[in-house]
């Protein structure tokens, strides 16, 4: 699997910077109206558009396109009909048509916001940014109200470097339509991208709290945003506690702090000595029988469990604080079983893994809320997820080494663990939409049409990456993986979030023939570089992937990851074996400057939980590539690279280097630019690339 959290580079599970446009305008609904183009009796020229309206509005994109052409060869100079006809010209790719197609819209009705809109959009996907903010100011001008137009003026604000616009402009499509879904991921990915400090800190205050409040938003997205603004406030806080126990008031009172806590992984070494040392005090406390914990004090502690399960318990412990939390279970054994003595023991394991020496846990009850959540994050779910995993499908066997030991590693470590996140229920984009997006400011021109979209993620892990192809129109889902604790967590949030398009297999890559199918699109994101041989998993994709198929992969820099590399190299060394004790040990080497020259890891996200630090550092196999040895792969086996998914900063710098790579697909330069900018794949190298037809 690939590092989740990088110096903020993609992640396996979501990937780069994306932007999804609002449907185009389609006009009113005007029912119903059935025309027939070969009856005797001519049908009107408004009951023609009208019909072509009413296909697209169903989403039945062939009929619309047929009807729309149509009325332009008759020549209706209708402005409804040249928008829409841009939006679905758009969405095959072909944006100079539709560029074209927009602008005579705007010829017939000049005040047609819609089609402003519209044109705003098409200009920003094919790299003409002045001109798309332009566009899309004309349509906020004549349609003040217009949130979707606000909205998107804030994605081509961003890219144009206009910080503080975009933002202003994303919270006032927030203001107008607080309703809206599509707002919130833009807004909390661009929060990841930003520096917070360029921000007007009331206003990103009052964003964050929202964010915070939701549950269809990926949280971790929003840890700068959040170290930014209350790091230091937490700190001077929990140093005041040891003497002063009333300043716990001060945090529980504040929501947003409460909500981090429980909801992102904070990723800063000093919050995590600071909790460390205040997780040791507050189990003193309770083992001593010093004070009784009152409720705010039980509410802050119940959220340190949250935070300490999402980290997987990484922070170290003492000898001490081991005996009296074996003591607190004991106590627990004998009767004592409370809120506060289950609280303070799910700050140091999961729950769920006590009910066999604490039977009663399974049936405590609490009239707590937030102690109700608690038990369902700790025990309730993690049981439903051994329950699933008996009905996972199998198919083939695991026989291959290395495979057998990534199993191992993930279903002791399912990798990532995640609590919420966007699953685009209301917001679908075609695969040519979704793909361009991606390799902006290359772009592919292909008609899928409207028929089923067949989409295999071969090593999908806990599901995060399944969440991200929710975002494509009329698609079929199978997610394949080793791990059937990673699976059975996947199916777990994909029934919770009521997802019906999806299928989970446990099988080996090596294997995916016996499937027995051809997908139209293949996602493999952090998963070869973990084979033993990657090329052989990658011909065994490709063996089902159709001729002029699409697949992203996510491969591992040689360059970018060179402290990963003699982090292994000394774990090598030492022969630390991946168990929870060598992790936190070798953490604790890094965090006091033992190992100096590993100091790059403390500002990587995935050295601050349990499974992704082992992900990072102690994995069973890992492989890495230059971007030669990429392009010398594609080549050999008949695949044209499309583009890098890379935040638009890092593209528009390596425009600057190379502005005759218009496409910005000539992977020599890329060698030449990651040269100069080493961290630029610190994640991964995530790309597309198509299969050439024989």
């Amino acid at each position: 699997m690939n590092s989740s959290s990088q110096e903020g580079e993609v992640k396996k599970q979501f990937t780069e910077i994306k932007t999804y446009p609002v449907p185009f305008y389609l006009g009113e609904n005007q029912g119903n109206i059935t025309v027939n183009t070969n009856t005797p009796s001519t049908p009107s020229k408004k009951q023609i558009i009208n019909q072509a309206i009413q296909f697209h509005l169903k989403g039945n994109i062939p009929e619309a396109t047929k009807y729309y052409q149509y009325c332009i060869n008759q020549g209706f100079n209708d402005h409804k009909v040249f928008s829409n006809y841009a939006g679905i010209l758009q969405s095959i790719g072909k944006l100079e048509a539709a560029e074209l197609s927009c602008r005579k819209a705007i010829e017939i009705k000049p005040n047609f916001a819609e089609a402003h809109y519209n044109l705003g959009n098409i200009l920003r996907d094919l790299g003409k940014l002045e001109a798309s903010e332009i566009s899309l100011r004309k349509a906020i001008k004549i349609k003040p109200n217009f949130a979707d137009s606000h909205l998107n003026l804030g994605e081509t604000l961003k890219d144009l470097g206009k910080l503080q616009e975009a933002f202003d402009s994303y919270l006032k499509s927030i203001e107008i339509n607080p309703k809206q879904t599509n707002i919130f991921p833009l807004i909390t990915r661009f929060l990841k991208d930003s520096d917070p400090s360029q921000l007007n800190k009331s206003k990103l205050k009052y964003i964050l709290n929202l964010l915070l409040e939701k549950n269809d938003i990926s949280h971790e997205e929003l840890i700068k945003a959040f170290n930014y603004l209350y790091r230091n406030e937490i700190i001077s806080i929990l140093e005041k506690f040891d003497s002063d126990f009333s300043e716990i008031e001060l945090l529980i009172n504040n929501k947003v702090i409460i909500n981090g806590l429980k909801k992102i992984i904070l990723c800063d070494l000093k919050l995590e000595k600071t909790l460390t040392t205040l997780r040791q005090k507050i189990c003193h406390r309770i083992i001593k029988n010093i004070e009784t914990i009152n409720y705010s004090e039980l509410q802050f502690i119940i959220a340190l469990a949250e935070q300490c399960f999402f980290t997987e318990y990484v922070y170290s412990f003492t000898e001490e604080e081991n005996i009296s939390a074996n003591t607190i279970i004991q106590r627990c054994r004998d009767g004592e079983i409370n809120e506060t003595n289950i609280s303070i023991l799910s700050c140091y394991f999961p729950l769920y893994k006590l009910l066999n020496q604490i039977p009663s846990l399974k049936s405590f009850n609490s009239s707590n809320q937030s102690f109700k959540e608690l038990i369902e994050l700790q025990i309730s779910e993690p049981l439903k997820e051994i329950e699933l995993s008996e009905n996972i499908k199998k198919i083939g066997s695991i026989n291959d080494y290395i495979s057998q030991k990534v199993k191992s590693q993930y279903e002791k470590n399912p990798y990532p663990r995640w609590r919420y996140g966007n699953h685009y229920k209301e917001q679908k984009l075609s695969i040519v939409q979704a793909i361009n997006n991606d390799i902006n400011p290359n772009s592919i021109n292909h008609n899928i049409g409207n028929k089923q979209l067949k989409v295999l993620v071969a090593g999908c892990g806990t599901g995060q990456h399944i969440l991200h192809t929710q975002n494509y129109k009329n698609a079929n889902i199978i997610g394949i993986d080793l791990s059937s604790s990673s699976l059975s967590y996947a199916q777990r949030k994909i029934n919770d979030l009521k997802i019906d398009n999806v299928e989970l297999i446990q099988m080996d890559i090596l294997e995916v023939s016996l499937l027995e199918e051809q997908f139209d699109v293949i996602e493999s994101s952090g998963v070869l570089h973990h084979m033993e041989d990657p090329l052989k998993g990658l011909k065994a994709l490709l063996g089902i992937l159709k001729p002029n198929g699409f697949l992203h992969l996510g491969l591992y820099s040689e360059l970018a990851r060179k402290d990963i590399a003699k982090a292994r190299k000394y774990i090598a060394s030492k022969n630390f074996q991946a168990n929870e004790d060598n992790i936190r040990n070798f953490r604790q080497k890094v965090i006091s400057g033992e190992l100096s020259d590993l100091n790059s890891l403390k500002t990587t996200g995935d050295f601050y939980s349990l499974s992704q630090c082992r992900d990072l550092c102690f994995h069973a196999k890992e492989h890495r590539f230059t971007i030669n040895q990429l392009q010398e792969t594609l080549k050999s086996n008949e695949l044209e690279f499309l583009g890098f998914l890379l935040p638009k900063p890092v593209k528009s710098l390596y425009k600057q280097y190379f502005p005759e790579d218009k496409k910005q697909t000539n992977l020599q330069n890329w060698a030449k630019f990651e040269e100069k900018h080493p961290k630029t794949f610190r994640g991964m190298y995530q790309f597309w690339v198509s299969k050439m037809e024989n």
